[in-house]
């Protein structure tokens, strides 16, 4: 089908019959008309006036989504659209409350590369206590405020870490007390595991602990997993070593199901020597 397009009203009006003269939509009159064109052609059909004036369109696409979206808030519809999307939004907020916090901390806990085994590892001597270690992510001071009892018992407190990412969390904490009889091994390992604790973002902690020797000095290593912010299972090590008013803890975690970062973890508390 052909058609002449209105000046007016952009109206497309199908060419049908020879005597067209005025719009379909506005009623004004076209640009264009048999009657006046045949003038100047006077041995020319309606059919070529056809083919030779009118224009071809073409249809619209319908929008399926659009049409739908269209009926559906007609207002007998309104009702059934108010539930649909009410429960829509309860079965997509229970989703995110039950499985949303895991495949969060999924991701930012992703499995260790294995390039990291066999990458370039940094060794570096830190803090006062002059503490040893190879680690495959560069660790940065990361101290924290302690609390009012602790800090009244600590002259010296530094803290080290990894940043974010790479699969493998590696905190080295120092601590020097001002008095020896507060640092014993037993307390040393109570209090790194309260500290781990207390704020309530690990649960279901199993571990068990090992007497080690560090450069000749008493430690205790933890190895077990926990349950981090109630959404993703994290095996760790936590190894502390005291001598005198010193104290040494170097806390690793990655996630439970990752051999690579059991690896690492190894191969870190491995390299530690404390001089």
């Amino acid at each position: 089908m052909k058609y002449l397009l209105c000046s007016h009203c952009e109206h497309p009006n199908a060419l049908k019959s020879e005597y067209q003269t005025f719009c379909e939509s506005c009623g004004k009159k076209l640009p264009h008309n048999f009657a006046e064109w045949r003038q100047a052609h006077p041995m020319a059909s309606f059919e070529e006036f056809r083919q030779t004036i009118g224009i071809y369109i073409k249809p619209k696409k319908t929008n399926v989504v659009a049409a739908w979206a269209q009926r559906q808030l007609q207002p007998q519809n309104r009702g059934k659209v108010i539930i649909f999307f009410t429960l829509l939004f309860v079965c997509i907020a229970t989703a995110g409350t039950l499985f949303g916090k895991k495949a969060v901390y999924t991701l930012l806990y992703p499995k260790v590369a294995k390039s990291s085994l066999y990458g370039n590892w940094t060794t570096a001597t830190i803090g006062r206590q002059a503490l040893e270690i190879s680690t495959p992510l560069k660790l940065w001071v990361h101290d924290q405020p302690l609390g009012p009892a602790e800090a009244g018992l600590t002259e010296y407190a530094k803290s080290y870490r990894n940043e974010d990412g790479g699969g493998v969390q590696i905190e080295v904490n120092l601590r020097t007390y001002k008095n020896a009889e507060q640092n014993t091994l037993d307390i040393a390992v109570k209090q790194t595991n309260a500290c781990l604790l207390e704020n309530g973002q690990v649960t279901d902690m199993n571990y068990n602990p090992v007497a080690v020797l560090i450069s000749g000095m008493p430690g205790t290593l933890e190895e077990g997993t926990y349950t981090y912010k109630k959404a993703i299972k994290l095996a760790f090590s936590n190894l502390v070593v005291v001598k005198g008013n010193s104290r040494w803890q170097i806390h690793i975690n990655y996630r439970d199901d990752d051999p690579n970062g059991q690896e690492v973890a190894r191969r870190v508390l491995k390299s530690v020597k404390i001089k």
